[in-house]
């Protein structure tokens, strides 16, 4: 090795006067050529070629030439380069082009077909030709040597993504789609990854889904001819993902758990894709696949426990809710807690059960029992602080204003450096916001805008904006109502603004047709005050627990289209991509509102779920 170091050395030391020479030339020719001076170019290039012939330079005085059309000596360097390197395809396909260039196109033809007729089996061979094609736009003619050379070489799959590239240039999809068929045909996992970029490339601009349902037929009409081709069925399972129809997703992952014998592996994958993309019923259905097949199956006991998490998920983003489905998941709740104890270990059952009894099922005593029963079981004091947190929250839901505002207090105090700290501040300013204390609610607001958790800190900055925005100079405070219902009294400040802190209060209460007239009441109090966008943000939230999702897609627009510069454009945008693509199923504009995130608020706190979104839809995540 250090003889090898030295010898680099003395060639460097020796030969560096000479090299550098060379290069001052190379680096003057260079410059003429990108100063596109290319009479002087060529003088030097000329020279240059003369001693090196099969350098980088060959390309640059082959172009300079051809810029000034000097076509004859174009042939005359050509013929010469063809003669000392014959097995070199480039030189001849470059040959042929000059003569297309100076207007003799059956002397190129017979060229390019003459380099076709005269390749040789291998792949070297082929593939130096079919890039000298590709180099010089003659697509159909490298498209041309790969096929031919799949017939030398005995190889259907040979250079198939340089063929898929030319399919695609050429805007040939159905050649692009033969091909995919042609690697899946091989059933051979290695191409996996070929077929979903090809797949991916042919669906980025498909905005009728006319390329969607053309792969899709395509696959499923070679898989009936080939039902043990499990490459296909993956492929199936693959797109049927990436285009969000999660119920053909599930036939096939039973498919795939059959044929491979995975034991219902496939099927929870595909139960936990469909959940996380709100489409709760095919999730359901999943994981009650895999629960029936008994406790032999695999995620048997997974099964069990998330099938609670995705109808809680369900029956807490829909509105209204039926009380028969509410009681039917507080009866699964309830026997779930029977059967596994009231611990740590059920600590997220124990929340979603007594949130579920006070705010769905109308049964806040109960909830607070089961609340207070966790709390007298654990000696963990942030388990405790949550189920105190949550506690509160039954409390406030039922009107009990001050008993909720001191739980919030203890546990702000008992942990005052920690996001369950900063939390529970959180929930106490927004308790004084419901009851109209905007003053004392902004002051605690604006101490949480420094907090650790970006979530914490952004919410406390918008409502403390939102404040500050709307309180009237001559606010005044009464406070001789302290009941439930006087809560919204003139207490102090902005008429638009009380009424949206009402609007806020019935949507924590789940009361959301009630929140609606009251929002509607924000824009009649102020049209043309600074309450109308997060009044028309709120609205279209609501509308799309109620599955009315053209009408929410209108108001978020405008949010986007008239407030584009508030504070909510972020949201509006990134709440129009989510309902693009799980609602309304629109993948192009779903990418296109992640991207208008990316590009427009780059500093926005979806932004890396945008980029993960966006990547997800491309396909780049789905496996």
């Amino acid at each position: 090795m250090k003889r090898l170091l030295v010898i680099l050395l003395l060639l460097v030391t020796c030969g560096g006067p000479l090299l550098a020479q060379q290069s001052q030339e190379e680096q003057l020719a260079m410059q003429y050529y990108k100063d596109k001076e290319y009479d002087k170019a060529v003088e030097l290039f000329e020279k240059i070629h003369a001693k090196k012939p099969d350098s980088y330079i060959y390309y640059y005085y082959y172009h300079a030439l051809l810029e000034l059309e000097r076509y004859d000596d174009a042939e005359k360097m050509l013929k010469k380069q063809v003669k000392a390197y014959p097995n070199v395809p480039r030189y001849k396909v470059d040959l042929g082009y000059v003569y297309e260039r100076s207007g003799d196109n059956a002397k190129a033809e017979k060229l390019y077909q003459e380099c076709l007729k005269n390749m040789q089996a291998k792949e070297t061979a082929i593939s130096e030709l079919n890039n000298a094609f590709m180099s010089r736009g003659k697509y159909d003619y490298a498209a041309e040597a790969i096929l031919k050379g799949r017939k030398l070489l005995n190889n259907e799959q040979y250079l198939s993504k340089s063929l898929i590239t030319i399919y695609k240039i050429q805007h040939n999809n159905d050649k692009i789609v033969d091909e995919i068929i042609g690697l899946v045909k091989t059933d051979n996992e290695k191409y996996e990854k070929d077929v979903q970029t090809a797949i991916q490339d042919l669906l980025l601009d498909d905005e009728d889904n006319e390329q969607y349902m053309s792969i899709r037929t395509a696959l499923q009409k070679f898989s009936q001819k080939n039902p043990n081709n499990i490459m296909c069925i993956k492929e199936l399972y693959w797109i049927s993902q990436l285009h969000k129809d999660f119920e053909e997703a599930f036939t096939l992952a039973k498919a795939l758990d059959k044929r491979l014998k995975m034991d219902g592996i496939y099927t929870y994958e595909l139960a936990l894709v469909a959940a996380e993309n709100h489409d709760y019923n095919t999730a359901i259905e999943a994981l009650n696949y895999i629960i029936k097949k008994g406790e032999e199956a695999h995620n048997y006991v997974q099964a069990k426990m998330k099938i609670l998490d995705v109808k809680y998920m369900q029956l807490t983003e829909t509105s209204p809710v039926k009380m028969v489905d509410a009681m039917n998941l507080e009866q699964d709740f309830k026997k779930a807690l029977e059967e596994n104890g009231i611990h740590s270990g059920t600590m997220d059952w124990i929340r979603k059960y007594a949130h579920l009894l006070a705010f769905y099922v109308n049964k806040p005593q109960e909830a607070i029992d089961v609340l207070n029963q966790a709390m007298a079981a654990t000696r963990d004091n942030k388990e405790k602080n949550q189920y105190k947190i949550d506690l509160a929250d039954v409390q406030l839901y039922t009107g009990e204003i001050w008993d909720a505002s001191l739980n919030y207090s203890q546990v702000d105090k008992d942990m005052p450096n920690d996001v369950l700290g900063n939390e529970a501040k959180f929930k106490n300013a927004k308790l004084s916001f419901y009851i109209g204390e905007f003053a004392w609610a902004k002051s605690q607001l604006d101490v949480l805008a420094a907090a650790t958790t970006k979530l914490i800190a952004n919410d406390a900055i918008y409502t403390s904006m939102l404040i500050s925005d709307n309180l009237e100079e001559d606010e005044e405070e009464d406070e001789s109502d302290t009941t439930a219902m006087g809560l919204f009294s003139n207490s102090e400040g902005n008429l638009a603004l009380k009424m949206y802190a009402k609007a806020e209060f019935l949507i924590f209460q789940n009361k959301d047709d009630e929140a609606l007239k009251a929002l509607d009441s924000v824009m009649i109090l102020s049209p043309f005050g600074t309450l109308v966008d997060d009044a028309l943000y709120q609205k279209a939230l609501i509308l799309i627990k109620q599955k009315n999702y053209l009408e929410a897609e209108k108001l978020l627009k405008r949010v986007v289209e008239d407030y584009g510069d508030q504070l909510l454009a972020d949201d509006a945008l990134f709440q129009l991509a989510e309902l693009y693509e799980y609602y309304l199923k629109d993948i192009n504009q779903a990418m296109e509102y992640y991207q208008k995130i990316l590009k427009e608020h780059s500093d926005s706190l979806y932004v890396v779920q945008a980029r993960n979104r966006y990547r997800t839809l491309r396909g780049d995540s789905i496996n």
